[in-house]
């Protein structure tokens, strides 16, 4: 005889309904330009390395705003905030570039992004035409892997306010998602029981938002994505033309889409109702990320890839510059002015890159 509980569990899987996928599960994507997959499907795409101490590592974000929890359980870990969102006082916003929460640098500094080493204030400085000028510490200017390849070198040096005021007297608004969170250290992968900022509402109230980069690349985004999964149904679309966005952001997460759209201005163009929020995943501005195509050959090779990257690596910097220009600055005259990524041996790691811990 089979025990009753043997037969209680039996009848109960039987009688269990079927678990149907969710709406908005993350697609598998076979390749992308900014991290491709291993041309072996039996082997996993190796994990973002990391260089430096951790200071070095840390993300500057932003944010504020209550919202809803995550987690009630306390983790013991050090509670961490926010800073209030960047948006200029006459100047509407077209742009969000949202992070994730602030690094122990950026509040202490309460700026966002303080980091020496994170690549935001940089690239923006490059886009609009500025220098970073205001540093943690001692430190007077860019650290060594940026400082050769900003494109302009006599440019004006910019403090946090100024460049503050360049970035969104443009129209681009600063923000991050989690309003707080139980944190050791500053890497997001660190996050427990967060709070979140409540985004949508901060959307909804500025109609002159077209746009959301993810500018902690895309663990910050998939993490809104299942925080905020219903709003993006019905009010986000995806960028069209960028896999790493279509890796996070696939067709299931909405609930219309214009499929013939690859952009903003198409999806406008061909649609009567109120414009949907594109979605543009980009490569993380933190110090931690270094995606693979910028890894030693010997490196790459190592974990399967033979590609043009494997064989000649990019350097660091550039190759994240590349596609924040491609996805959220394209528009601006100093980007449209810029040497293509690739034209310039500087572009590359064999050129004579050196940056400490770098693999």
């Amino acid at each position: 005889r089979q025990p009753i509980a043997a037969l209680t569990n039996a009848w109960l899987m039987s009688t269990a309904p079927a678990r149907t996928p969710s709406p908005c599960k993350r697609p598998r994507v076979s390749s992308s330009p900014y991290f491709a997959t291993p041309p072996h499907p039996s082997s996993e795409a190796p994990r973002v390395s990391s260089r430096g101490s951790e200071e070095e590592k840390e993300e500057a974000h932003n944010t504020t705003c209550a919202a809803s929890p995550q987690k009630k359980k306390t983790t013991g870990a050090a509670s961490k905030g926010s800073l209030p969102p960047l948006v200029h006082a006459s100047v509407p916003p077209h742009t969000l570039l949202l992070g994730t929460q602030p690094s122990d640098n950026a509040l202490r500094q309460q700026w966002y992004y303080a980091t020496n080493q994170n690549a935001f204030w940089h690239i923006a400085g490059d886009a609009l035409g500025f220098r970073r000028g205001f540093h943690v510490g001692t430190r007077t200017e860019a650290v060594d892997f940026v400082r050769p390849h900003l494109l302009h070198p006599d440019g004006p040096l910019l403090d946090y306010a100024a460049a503050c005021e360049r970035l969104t007297s443009r129209g681009y608004a600063v923000w991050d998602s989690v309003a707080s969170s139980e944190r050791d250290g500053s890497l997001d992968s660190s996050i427990r029981a967060a709070t979140y900022a409540d985004v949508p509402s901060f959307v909804e109230a500025r109609p002159s938002i077209r746009r959301i980069c993810f500018s902690t690349g895309a663990g910050s985004a998939d993490r809104f994505r299942k925080q905020y999964a219903a709003w993006i149904r019905r009010r986000c679309r995806a960028r069209r033309d960028d896999l790493l966005t279509e890796s996070v952001f696939g067709p299931r997460c909405f609930d219309d889409d214009d499929a013939t759209a690859k952009s903003q201005e198409e999806y406008i163009e061909h649609n009567t109702a109120p414009p949907r929020i594109e979605l543009c995943v980009m490569l993380s501005v933190s110090p931690a990320s270094n995606p693979r195509e910028t890894w030693s050959s010997e490196k790459q090779r190592k974990h399967g890839f033979d590609d043009a990257f494997a064989a000649r690596p990019a350097a660091i910097y550039p190759f994240k510059r590349r596609q924040w220009f491609e996805v959220c600055y394209a528009d601006e005259p100093a980007v449209r002015a810029a040497p293509a990524f690739g034209t310039l041996a500087s572009h590359y790691r064999d050129a004579g890159e050196v940056v400490e811990g770098s693999p």
